[in-house]
Formats: structure tokens, sequence, C-alpha cells
């Protein structure tokens, strides 16, 4: 035999008895071939051919073949299987017709599968589920979770934990840094000194609004030498509307917002920005976040004040309907379970940090979520209507916003339209007689009189309450192949195994948010101030901020991170409190200083020596461009899109779509799911079709080309410079005001040198091409712009 032959025996000899352990059931398909094996040839022969007579519907025979354990249990005639001894394992006897118990009765099954089900026994019947929750749940001897699963960090409440002591009380400013000093003199290290009053007001111009401070406000903060000077210019950001915009995108990253559907039917979400809007109100009014959480999953359930508050209740429910949607799928059942199963995703990575999907087939393979805890949540979702129906083309539901009085009254009227078209359906069957003929003809007129004065209001896209009902558990993620019925309830590691249940004529969506919302949840108020930090410092305590599970990373500094979460529940859940909490703090005011022992010790700054250098995201570049070129406008809410509700997106199926040519702020501008605005995809603009709590930062050739070739840069520093060219100064001043607009800062005395010849090079080699001088002069200083503004410092942030 050849070296090869003999290696590749080996590895058949290493498979066989690899499979051949009956205690082979871990749950990685991929790294376990007999699992595989199960996946593939096993379980789909038991479901097609088994489950109809032998499954949880039906059990002829008292035996089930669904589950390992009901399968060593068996039926009236004995056990069905015999691990390693097929020739013993009264399931093969059957389907070999070998004797007088036939299985199936009518048609034996092809020699393929009676091959598979055969050597599936003999490796030891490994079924991947039967060491997973589903096995636990059935058998009370068994505890649901291990002690492990049970005291993992992040499903313990938030400790309070007293605040460190340190060495050098001089630079503490808040507790915030105190947390930080003591873990940095625990490795010996020290803080970088503090920034320049420059840099500081950049940084947090751009943090809490998103722009770049005007000269105006940089010479305002420069001339404040009071102690207050930094808090009276966060409070001033904070007060400022775009404030909510900045912040409000952050969170639509985490909301999957988008203008349109995506999916196989991409059609416009026509009233998504609604939700857009509702969002940036909610951040600019400091809307307290349970309050921010109840309202977006249960807002139409909530009591309201007045019509304004009621429509903002609706509106908010949207974060359920914007995800995408399967809408030309054949089979219903499977279209609005795909929904379920987004909206249940949604909710576990944008509040709880936890990957909650992965548990839809079977039991989360790392955390403690079992298939049973899907299922008891996506009851509430499935009890909330989403959808008008699920026929093809489907449509999702809206709701009409408006005067309380104009919304009862259209509703009567559209109750009495659907009456009236019943009853014309019903009246079409019968015979023609002169009466009948007269009653249709009366009952057109009074339709026609109806939708003619049915009152036309706004509409919103929102969820409220549908057939509340619990749902089964779909093995293996199939809804053909059910399970048993599990209670509408909460994650039992979180929630407890003794839950109150949840009332039979609601959906639950209302207790959810309340669950959530409880001061002593383990991961409510953890995820966000985590979320909250990052989006300031650029990397989050937790630097997996969509996953707070075991695949994810573990806290820095978990003491802070608990103290941080307890703190933002103290203040009555507000982030402007946090904001100013973080921001007051000698951490945050740190500069970027490089340290080399600090960089050896930390590489990765998590213990936070300095502060991060952030590169802008794509919506700030967008914006700050228009800003420093004079063009922005400042307006404030309303939709952009050029299409009308329900319709194909423009160009579709290709979704061509170019209408971005608008100077307002890059929040308003349509998100096309199946085409992103090219600015935004070459800055790293999250999917929206997934929950998004953290975006790339990249560094590609595509990104330098843009900010020097591409039509936007070329038509804003040409207005950027005619406004500099109308400046009543010298050119030494248009130097300094370009410098100071676009970076904050003032250029030194070599860099002015350098700025000017630069336009005067640029102005000999123009008019040798005869132009008009003014045109030379102009597109000389558009040169000049175009430099700076490409430069890294203008979309980076100290």
């Amino acid at each position: 035999m050849s070296s090869l032959g003999r290696r590749q025996a080996a590895t058949i000899a290493a498979s066989l008895l690899l499979l051949s352990l009956p205690h082979l059931q871990a749950a990685d398909h991929g790294a376990n071939p007999a699992a595989k094996f199960f996946e593939e040839r096993v379980r789909p022969v038991l479901a097609n051919r088994c489950f109809q007579c032998h499954g949880p519907e039906k059990q002829k025979d008292g035996l089930r073949l669904d589950s390992l354990k009901s399968m060593l249990k068996g039926g009236e005639s004995g056990p069905a299987i015999k691990p390693g001894k097929p020739e013993e394992s009264l399931l093969i006897r059957a389907i070999r017709h070998s004797e007088q118990l036939q299985m199936p009765p009518k048609t034996k099954l092809p020699a393929r599968e009676i091959a598979d089900l055969t050597a599936w026994i003999k490796m030891g019947a490994p079924w991947p589920d039967a060491k997973l929750g589903v096995r636990a749940d059935s058998d009370p001897q068994q505890p649901l979770f291990t002690p492990e699963e049970k005291s993992f960090w992040a499903f313990q409440p938030p400790a309070k934990p007293p605040l460190p002591t340190v060495k050098h009380v001089a630079w503490i400013k808040s507790p915030i840094d105190e947390f930080i000093l003591a873990a940095l003199e625990q490795k010996g290290l020290q803080p970088a000194p503090p920034a320049e009053k420059r840099v500081l007001i950049r940084r947090a111009t751009f943090d809490l609004t998103g722009l770049p401070p005007t000269p105006e406000e940089i010479d305002a903060f420069l001339r404040d030498e009071s102690p207050e000077a930094f808090a009276s210019m966060i409070d001033r950001l904070l007060a400022s509307p775009h404030y909510g915009e900045r912040w409000g995108r952050h969170w639509l990253d985490v909301a999957r917002y988008a203008d349109s559907n995506g999916m196989d039917e991409n059609l416009a979400y026509g009233n998504a920005w609604r939700y857009r809007d509702y969002v940036a109100a909610a951040f600019n009014k400091d809307k307290p976040y349970d309050q921010f959480i109840r309202e977006q999953l249960a807002g139409d359930l909530l009591l309201a004040v007045d019509d304004a508050e009621r429509n903002e209740h609706l509106i908010a429910t949207g974060l359920l309907s914007l995800g995408p949607k399967m809408l030309a799928e054949d089979d219903s059942v499977k279209m609005e379970m795909d929904i379920v199963d987004e909206q249940v995703d949604t909710v576990g990575r944008t509040f709880m940090g936890l990957t909650l999907g992965c548990a839809r087939c079977h039991d989360h393979k790392y955390d403690p979520i079992r298939i049973a805890d899907y299922y008891a949540l996506a009851g509430i979702f499935k009890s909330t209507k989403t959808m008008d129906h699920f026929r093809v083309v489907a449509r999702w539901h809206e709701r009409p916003i408006g005067p309380k009085a104009d919304v009862e009254r259209r509703q009567a009227q559209e109750e009495a339209i659907a009456e009236i078209k019943t009853a014309l359906d019903r009246l079409s069957k019968l015979a023609d007689k002169p009466e009948v003929e007269t009653r249709v003809k009366r009952l057109r007129e009074e339709l026609a009189a109806l939708e003619k004065s049915l009152p036309v209001l706004s509409e919103a896209m929102a969820v409220e309450e549908g057939r509340i009902a619990n749902i089964r558990i779909h093995l293996r993620g199939n809804h053909l192949t059910l399970g048993p019925e599990v209670a509408r309830q909460f994650p039992r590691i979180i929630a407890g195994l003794n839950q109150r249940p949840i009332d039979p004529k609601r959906s639950g969506r209302q207790e959810l948010a309340d669950w959530l919302t409880r001061p002593d949840h383990p991961l409510t108020s953890r995820v966000m101030v985590n979320r909250i930090w990052k989006w300031h410092f650029g990397e989050g305590l937790v630097r997996s901020p969509d996953n707070f599970g075991k695949l994810g990373e573990r806290p820095a500094n978990q003491p802070f991170l608990d103290w941080l979460a307890g703190q933002f529940v103290k203040s009555g859940w507000s982030i402007k409190a946090m904001h100013r909490l973080i921001m007051l703090s000698s951490t945050y005011q740190m500069g970027t200083a490089y340290d080399e022992r600090s960089a050896t010790v930390d590489p990765e700054n998590r213990l936070h020596w300095r502060m991060n250098r952030r590169r802008l995201d794509a919506e700030e570049i967008r914006d700050a461009i228009l800003a420093v070129s004079g063009s922005l406008d400042r307006g404030i809410g309303g939709s952009l899109f050029q299409g009308a509700n329900r319709a194909y997106v423009p160009g579709y199926p290709n979704s061509i779509y170019d209408r971005y040519d608008f100077n307002r702020r890059s929040i308003y501008l349509p998100v096309l799911r199946s085409a992103l605005y090219d600015v935004f995809q070459a800055f790293d603009f999250p999917d929206p079709s997934v929950p998004s709590g953290e975006r790339a930062s990249t560094t590609v050739a595509p990104q330098a080309l843009f900010m020097l070739n591409s039509k936007l840069m070329h038509e804003q520093t040409r207005k950027m410079a005619e406004r500099l060219l109308r400046e009543p100064v010298d050119d030494v001043g248009r130097v300094r005001l370009v410098y100071e607009k676009a970076y904050g800062g003032l250029p030194t005395t070599k860099e002015t040198a350098r700025s000017l010849h630069f336009v005067r090079r640029s102005e000999e080699t123009l008019e040798t091409e005869k132009m008009a001088a003014r045109e030379v002069r102009l597109r000389s200083w558009q040169s000049l712009c175009r430099a700076v503004l490409a430069a890294n410092e203008f979309i980076s942030v100290e």
C-alpha cells in the first residue's frame, strides 16, 4: 500500500473510531462528524417519515421518535433503539420489513435511508440536542441551568461597589476618575496630560452634535476662563436640537432603521421617518430611557394625556415594524415566524445584548437560552399585529395618527365600509331579482359616500395587539414540525423559573417592557451605559456592545460598569445626566498623547490611560463638509425620500436611487437597504438590516479618493472658497479661517507660509489657461480648501 493509501486508511479508521463513541453529543456540528451526519442524514428521515404517526401530535402504540429519550423509552413493544446495536434495535427491524412489524406499513423506506438509520444507531445514536435544555425541561429531576451558567457575570444584578482608593487625588474631578485611576495605579501607569481647550471644544461638539464648532464658538470658549467654562459648554450643546440628531442617529443604528424594506420586494417605508424623528426628539427631551423602552415595545398600550402623546406612543412602536421582511414568501406561516424571529432578535440585541435569535432552532449553543425561552418570547410577538396580512405581496400594518375623534370616526367608517363590501359580496351570489338590484344599488351609493367622506389622516408604521395565543416549539425552527406549547414569558436564566403568568388577554409586550426596565435587571442598564461610554470613547467597557453573552467580551472593569449602571438608574435613567457625568471627568478631558510604557502594558488602551483618537462617522464627515462650506441646512425633521409609501423603490430591482443632493443633515437622507448612499458606504455605515451597536472604522483607498475627487467635495470646496473670498480679511486671515473651520485650531507660521505658497503656485498654473482672473483666484483657494479638508486631521477627532 502506498504512503498516501496508508494515510487515507488511518484517517478513515480514526473517523470510524470517533463515530463509534456513544457519548459523542457536542453541539458544534462543523467539528463533530457524528452530529453532522445526524442533522443531514437522520433527522430529516425521522421528521419526514416518522413524526406523522410517532411525533408530538400523535403517538401510535405509545411510541414517539422525536427525541432520544423517547426512542430509548419506546412504546408498547419496548425501546425503539439500542445505541451501538442496530441488529437488536426494534426500529431497524421494523424499517427493514423483516418481521411482522413493518414500518412504514405501506411502503418500505429507500435502501439509502435504511442504511443511514442503521449507521446512526451503530455510531451510538448521537443526538446533538440530547444534552441541551429541551431534555432538561422534560426531566424535572435535572436542573435547567448549571451553576456555571447561573453565576455568569451578565446574569447577576449590577453590584454597588464602593469608590476605590487612589494615590493621586489631585487628578480626581469625578467618581469616574477614581475607578479609572485605581486601575491605572494598580498597573503602575498614569493618565495622559489634559487636552488643550481647542481640542476639548472640538471633541465635545462633535460628540454631542456631530458637527464642528464654529470659530465664534471656539473664541467664546477660549475667552471664558471660569472653572465652569467646560460645564457651561456641555449644557449649551445638550440644549441644542442638533444633539438629538447626533445621538438619535446612534440609536437608529441599533434600531436597524431604514426607509425601504429591502429583501425580495423592495418597497418604500414611506412613513418610517416618523420613527426617526421620534427618536431624535426623545433624546432632545431627555426622555428617561426606561420610558423610551416602554414606548417602543408597548406604546399603543400606554395611557396618554392628549392626542400628541398618543400619536407619539404609536409612532414609537415602529421599532417593531422597521425590520426587513420577505414579503413574497409563499408560505405565510413561515413569513410570519420569520418576522417574529427578527423582532425577537432585535429586542434581544438592542435592550439586553443577547443573541436570542440563535435559539430559534435549538437551545443556544453558548448561552443558557433554551429553545423554550425563545418560543416563550416569540409568542409575545406572534400575539402582536405587525402585518395586515401575509398574502403575497404581504402588507405591513400602519395606524392613523391625528386627533382622537378623527381617528375614531375613520375607524368606524372603515368598519362600515367592510360590512357593506361583505354584504355586496353576499348579494352578488343571489339570483337576479328586482329587490336585490335595488338593495345593491343603495349599498353601492352608501359605500361611495362613506369612502368619499373618509377622514384623511397621516399614518405611522406601528403595531397593536393581535390574536393572543401561546405557540408551540418549532423543532429545528420548522413550523411544520411542532413540539410542546410554551407559555409566554421571559428568559428563565434572568427572570427565574416561577414567573407570574402573562394575562391571557394581552400579548405581553407591556409586561416585557416593565420587566426590562426593572432597576435590578442585570442587562438593560449595563448595555445602555456601555453604549454611551463607547459612543464617547470609541470602545465600550464591554467591547462587544451587542453581545454580553459567553462569546462576548468580558468588561475591562466590571465594578466600574456596575457603578455606572447604578448611577444611570439612580439619575432616573437620564442619558443627558450620563453625558455630564462622563464629560466632566478628567478621564474624558485627557489628551491623546502616546506613552511608550503605557502602550507596552496596555496596548489596546483598555484601562483608559489616554483618550482614543477616532475617525468621524460617515454622517459627521458629510455634515462637517457642508458646515464648513456654509451650505448646511439646519432644518429639523421631515422626509426627503422621493417615493410613495409602499411603492417599489425607484429603479427596482436594480435599486438605482440617486436623490441625495440635499443640504440637510445626513440623518435625514434616505436609507435604502438595497443601495446605500455611496458616501455612507465609503465610510463604514452599518448594515441597516440588523441591530448595530458598533461600526467598523476602516482606512481604505476609496476614502481618500472621495475626499479628493467626489462631486460633493468639488461643489462644497468651491462654495467654501467663495465665502472665504468675501471675508473682509487678508490672505493670511483667510488661511487662518480655513484651518479654524476645518480643524478647530490655528495654522503655525510654517503652515501659513506653505498655504500661501500653494495658492500662488496654483494661480500661476491656472493663469496659463487663459481664464478670468476671478476664476483663477477662486479655483486656487478652492484647491487649498480641498487639500485641507482631504487631510486626516479633518476627519479625525483628538
